[in-house]
């Protein structure tokens, strides 16, 4: 892989102005519960390894911000860390993106179609918060006879494919939950887990291939986790494995091979606002991963 080294436009949040986003822009995130890059890398999980390859890599770590899920999905899809928006553990309301809107709120604001699919329930208490909240909302049945979560992602990333057929949105969220099952049941170190990432690749790969496949538009594809897991499962503290993240963009703007360490899950709002020609609040603690500039190392 081609390594290059990244300077940072701006260092403050907000200080970045999106500029109008090019005919036919899109974005795609998906989010892989529980993930860890060096597994992903293990596995040789080759549909995320080529996103790799055609973009951006960061691998960072989410200290000091609490390694629970929802915390940092609220920090995903808000540009703000736990310290801001006050969500210290799994269950919560929409009370606090009242004060924090969410990036389907913000876009939906600008006149962008949203949608969120998703394997967890409480994407949907995410997604469905503000005025206005995501255009489309689908929370995915667990699927009977599932011991891994295998098939229930499945149902899953066909849901998003059955959003990216037709008139797709400019901005769909997609979350996926079998790899953070099996840390939970199994831990990192375990062959479950191992297999769950490759599971999981698997679904990326289809759901990349449905936005590949619509023509006369410019997709950006964004890939984030939302903690790690420790060998023997769990996570929510402040370890090196429970607070691993990364990010993977790939699309116009991102050039192949660079790899970069400054940008971690609370980026993902900020670069889908600027992406989409959005102006980026003022105020976050994220900021738009187009707001680097590249130079050979």
């Amino acid at each position: 892989m081609r390594a290059t080294t990244l300077v940072a436009a701006s260092l403050v949040p907000g200080a970045y102005t999106a500029t109008a986003a090019p005919a036919g822009a899109k974005v795609l995130v998906i989010g892989l519960d529980g993930a860890m890059y060096n597994k992903i890398r293990e596995v040789r999980a080759p549909n995320l390894l080529r996103l790799v390859a055609a973009g951006t890599l960061s691998q960072t770590s989410l200290v000091p911000h609490i390694s629970l899920s929802g915390p940092s999905w609220a920090t995903a899809l808000t540009g703000v860390w736990d310290r801001k928006h006050g969500i210290t553990h799994n269950d919560f309301d929409a009370a606090p993106f009242d004060r924090y809107p969410t990036v389907f709120t913000l876009l939906e604001r600008a006149g962008r179609r949203t949608a969120a699919v998703a394997t967890w329930s409480k994407i949907a208490t995410i997604a469905g918060s503000g005025t206005p909240p995501a255009g489309r909302i689908v929370t995915t049945a667990p699927v009977p006879d599932d011991p891994d979560e295998a098939k229930t992602d499945a149902a899953t990333a066909d849901a998003a494919i059955a959003a990216l057929t037709g008139d797709a949105p400019d901005f769909l969220f997609v979350h996926l939950d079998q790899v953070d099952f099996a840390g939970h049941r199994h831990g990192a170190a375990s062959r479950a887990y191992l297999d769950a990432t490759t599971r999981v690749d698997r679904e990326v790969g289809r759901i990349v291939a449905a936005v590949d496949a619509r023509a006369g538009e410019r997709w950006t594809v964004l890939v984030t986790t939302d903690h790690g897991h420790l060998p023997k499962g769990g996570h929510g503290g402040q370890t090196r494995d429970e607070t691993a993240t990364f990010v993977i963009a790939r699309g116009p703007g991102f050039d192949p091979g660079v790899t970069d360490a400054h940008y971690a899950l609370v980026d993902i709002t900020p670069t889908a606002l600027d992406l989409l020609g959005v102006p980026i609040p003022r105020g976050l603690d994220g900021g738009s991963m187009r707001a680097v500039r590249f130079a050979p190392r």
